[in-house]
């Protein structure tokens, strides 16, 4: 007998899982094939949808696959257990089950080349044998104790990460999801679609367009320069969601909830709206539920900075300043710059920033000096 598992958090799910296990079927040809949805994985910090909707999405992917091959079924054994599981207690359960049977596993080439750091990797190889999915932007794991078999397809290059990046920037994911999950995801408003539905509301047309640049630049700079572009587009997409409130109401909002602001009170006095990105970051946490610290303090420094900030909170800072709605004339030539040299376009903005602020003479932060002088330290 052989079996069959097809394991994963389908989030979402999209046509190149169907595509691989379509292949797989045809590769293995089993008695009995399970996808199973994952409750959450030990390795990542997510999923981040409810595996409600999980196996629903999954359900409308593969139907056309179970209702073609009826062997094959949706399995919600790691969902039952709720709570995070490992893949060695799944193979357990089946290999205590079906004592006989030559079970496979399926996974693409970016998880197998993890699998090493996956609980009992010793167990997982004698358990079962591995069937690889190999993306054309992954390697092939060579390992010579674990049993992986290339999988003979080329799945779509795309990912359930570059799919909620793309909902996240409102980028379009025709013929990446079937209209079905498609549909589900808009009607439940998933991947940032309820946080883009918000602030259409709460914020000015133009300040939303602004929003959408950051996002999109944002996510761009993040692929080029190997950060998180999920994280990224978040942080884009909520770095201005403070920016509903007058400047007195922002004061307000700060002192009610006691932020913690350099300098605030001199802030309070003669520039209020600098505490947006404050207000942003505890708005992004407590009403948009953003659990992130990376993305909350992107969004936290993304107006005045701070010396020692980390890659993510410089790129918001960059793409803030640079994106396409921006009319000063240095804000094209950091965005060209962004794309080649991160470093080098963070210090240009921070210089751009200093002079239109003395040009403008408005008030310089105590701060904003410290800040210049550390990106000259890191990209002189």
């Amino acid at each position: 007998m052989k079996i069959l598992l097809f394991g994963g958090s389908f989030d979402p799910p999209h046509h190149g899982h169907r595509v691989v296990l379509q292949a797989a079927l045809r590769r293995v040809r089993p008695d009995r094939a399970c996808v199973i949805p994952s409750f959450g994985s030990p390795l990542k910090a997510g999923p981040r949808t409810e595996a409600r909707c999980r196996w629903d999405m999954a359900r409308k992917l593969f139907r056309p696959v179970i209702s073609a091959h009826p062997e094959v079924r949706l399995d919600a054994l790691e969902l039952r257990r709720r709570r995070i599981g490992f893949t060695y207690q799944t193979l357990r359960h089946f290999r205590q089950k079906y004592p006989s049977a030559e079970i496979w596993f399926l996974l693409g080439s970016d998880a197998a080349l993890g699998l090493r750091r996956w609980k009992r990797p010793k167990e997982l190889y004698r358990l079962a044998h591995w069937l690889v999915a190999k993306r054309p932007e992954v390697p092939f794991p060579r390992m010579d104790c674990a049993p992986f078999a290339l999988l003979p397809v080329r799945p779509p290059p795309w990912s359930s990460t570059e799919i909620r990046t793309r909902l996240l920037t409102g980028d379009d994911t025709r013929g990446m999801i079937p209209a079905g999950v498609r549909d589900y995801i808009r009607r439940r408003r998933l991947y940032g679609l309820k946080i883009h539905r918000k602030l259409r509301v709460v914020l000015p047309p133009k300040r939303y367009r602004h929003t959408l640049g950051v996002t999109r630049l944002a996510a761009a700079l993040a692929r080029r320069h190997g950060l998180d572009a999920e994280a990224a587009a978040l942080a884009g997409l909520l770095h201005d969601c403070g920016r509903r409130f007058t400047p007195a109401q922002m004061v307000r909002y700060a002192r009610r909830h006691r932020l913690r602001v350099p300098y605030r009170a001199a802030i309070e006095r003669r520039a209020p709206l600098l505490l947006h990105a404050f207000i942003s970051a505890h708005l992004a946490r407590t009403s948009f539920g953003v659990k992130d610290d990376r993305v909350l303090g992107a969004v936290e420094n993304h107006t005045l900075g701070r010396a020692g900030m980390p890659p993510l909170d410089r790129l918001l800072y960059v793409a803030d300043a640079a994106s396409e709605d921006r009319d000063f004339k240095e804000a094209s030539v950091i965005r060209k710059l962004a794309m080649k040299n991160l470093g080098r376009a963070f210090r240009a903005a921070v210089e751009a920033k200093i002079r239109y602020v003395r040009s403008q003479g408005y008030w310089m932060h105590p701060g904003t000096r410290t800040l210049l002088r550390w990106a000259k330290r890191i990209s002189p």
